[in-house]
Formats: C-alpha cells, sequence, structure tokens
C-alpha cells in the first residue's frame, strides 16, 4: 500500500521524455487490491479492494488535459477499471476529489467497450 509521503511516480518528467508508462496495469492492481489467501480454495486468493483515496486524489491534481498521452488520467482510469472488476471500497468515494471542481471520469469512453447490455 502505498504512504502518503510517497508521490506516485508513473508519471514524473522521466516517463514524458521516453512518451511510454513505466507502471503497467499489475503495478496499479498491486496498489488498490489487496491479495487474501482462499479459506476455501487451497492456493487461490480472493482480491479485496483498498481505500486509494490519498492516490487518486493526487492522480488528479496531476492530471492534464485527460487525452490519451495523460499518464496520470490513464492511471485513474485503469484504478477505474479494477474497481469495476473487483468492487470498491464503501469508504472511498466515487469522485477523487469533488471539492476540486474537475469533471469525473476525465478521459471520454472507450468506443470500443462493450457496455454490458
Amino acid at each position: 500500500m502505498l504512504r502518503p509521503s510517497v508521490k506516485p511516480r508513473c508519471i514524473g518528467p522521466r516517463r514524458r521524455a521516453y512518451q511510454r508508462s513505466f507502471l503497467g496495469w499489475r503495478s496499479i492492481e498491486a496498489a488498490v487490491t489487496n491479495h487474501v489467501p482462499s479459506d476455501t480454495w487451497r492456493g487461490a486468493f480472493d482480491v479485496m479492494p483498498i481505500p486509494s483515496t490519498w492516490l487518486r486524489r493526487e492522480l488528479l491534481a496531476l492530471t492534464g488535459d485527460g487525452d490519451k498521452n495523460d499518464p496520470a488520467a490513464r492511471c485513474l482510469t485503469e484504478i477505474d477499471k479494477i474497481r469495476d472488476r473487483y468492487g470498491a471500497p464503501d469508504a472511498e468515494p466515487r469522485h477523487p476529489h469533488l471539492a476540486s471542481g474537475r469533471p469525473w471520469p476525465i478521459l471520454t469512453p472507450d468506443p470500443y467497450a462493450e457496455d454490458g447490455g
């Protein structure tokens, strides 16, 4: 779990210079979920969401225009996908920082994504 004193490093100037992300979906998933050994299946894990309000707030502050090349916006979108897959903690608000006045979600929806209907 990330401590509040640790800045998100996936989006620093080094990342912008190389135009590639140093943080993959597994790293993001590890920051916002916890794998708990299953009581019923040997060798299996239950994936439990953990609160990441601070991380999401910091990423929102670092977002630019939210286009596909904005690494902070992409990290936030990946966190939302993980929340859709495993659920969100009860204590975590949907919007990362409502008082900021920034719109949410930042990125436009994926036109190729299934709508679930």
